[in-house]
């Protein structure tokens, strides 16, 4: 288990830094177009890579975020539960959101052979490449979504993976 909780850990630290670098991208990059558009030409390719980063971006962000429960959520209707209750809940949620996860994972794996032959538009990528993103970040959430789970088992120390 202590392997796996720090391989979490460690796809959490990666992807974090894998969404800092797509964010200042995106930032270089809409920069770089607004003086290019002002004073030059106008770059053909920057619009579609700052999109395609902010999709890389929000499904590895996305994992970050769900690892530390801070996704938005109503706690309302779960604090009027006695605590037994709301763990069994708590489990719920994580077990439906991964059920979703690993739904998402076979999905995006088909959707992305789908659009295999496909090319972007100005980049001359595959599409493929940038629909990786969904089975990439969704699998990373499930197994944050497993960890999360192992973390709750009795005996495990410390409170974390409120949903």
């Amino acid at each position: 288990m202590k392997v796996f909780h720090k391989l979490s850990e460690w796809l959490d630290y990666a992807c974090g830094m894998v969404c800092v670098v797509c964010v200042a991208s995106m930032v270089a990059l809409t920069g770089a177009q607004i003086v290019c558009r002002i004073w030059f030409v106008a770059l053909s390719w920057s619009e579609e890579l700052t999109r395609y980063l902010m999709v890389w971006a929000t499904f590895l962000g996305a994992g970050c975020v769900y690892r530390r429960s801070g996704h938005i959520s109503v706690t309302v209707i779960r604090a009027l539960f006695p605590a037994p209750c709301r763990k069994a809940m708590e489990i719920c949620c994580h077990l439906l959101c991964g059920a979703f996860f690993l739904a998402a994972v076979i999905y995006g794996i088909d959707y992305m052979g789908m659009q295999s032959r496909q090319l972007s538009a100005a980049l001359r990528i595959p599409m493929s490449w940038v629909y990786l993103a969904i089975p990439t970040g969704c699998g990373i959430m499930a197994l944050h979504v497993l960890d999360l789970l192992l973390k709750m088992l009795p005996g495990h120390r410390g409170k974390e993976g409120a949903a």
